[in-house]
């Protein structure tokens, strides 16, 4: 039963993935009031994070690294930073015309790309029986898409309401979103390099 713990976790963090969404659809940036959504969106995000490094650290540990956790895993890693960007750039984050959370529409289109092409790479690996674990690469992405996004929820929460928010929370912000989207985009190469000698290696 413990070698499938790793997979429970997944498929736990996937309904997590739904509970934030959920939550951070109670959010409007016009409410006076909304902070405290934010401070419960983002202890189900951090929640969500954790169990990824710990279903990941159990998988190796207990040698139980499945075809199902190498595509789940990452598949629901996705879900949650995806669907995060697709609530930052919508309304309900926008107040006085402009959006509090910094994210641009070009970012997320690029972020939103660049998965959804590795998805596909790695659906296809994985039908040929080819393994196709993360790179290096691809772990130090998310783990700046998860800094930039709680960055955010945390910026948004509790300092973008201020006349003068502090700069550095600004700043911090500003560089996590610009990190996230450009080493999202380098990685999506190595991948791409990646993919070409897949195609080369499995028979068409």
């Amino acid at each position: 039963m413990s070698r499938h713990i790793p997979n429970l976790l997944t498929v736990g963090r996937f309904f997590m993935a739904i509970g934030f969404f959920v939550v951070l659809a109670f959010y409007d940036a016009e409410e006076t009031a909304g902070w405290p959504v934010l401070d419960i969106a983002t202890i189900i995000f951090l929640v969500a994070v954790l169990t990824d490094v710990v279903d990941g650290y159990l998988a190796r540990r207990l040698g139980h690294v499945t075809a199902f956790g190498r595509v789940a895993d990452p598949f629901v890693d996705k879900i949650i930073i995806c669907g995060a960007l697709a609530y930052f750039i919508g309304g309900q984050f926008f107040r006085g015309g402009v959006n509090l959370t910094g994210w641009q529409p070009w970012m997320v289109v690029v972020i939103v790309a660049r998965e959804l092409l590795v998805t596909g790479m790695r659906s296809f690996s994985e039908s040929h029986k080819v393994p196709f674990a993360a790179t290096l690469s691809g772990k130090v992405k998310i783990f700046l898409k998860f800094v930039a996004v709680t960055w955010v929820l945390v910026y948004v929460g509790h300092y973008a309401g201020d006349a003068n928010p502090p700069a550095w929370m600004v700043v911090g912000r500003d560089i996590s979103i610009w990190a996230a989207t450009l080493f999202t985009a380098l990685s999506g190469l190595v991948y791409i390099k990646r993919g070409y000698h897949l195609l080369r290696m499995v028979p068409g």
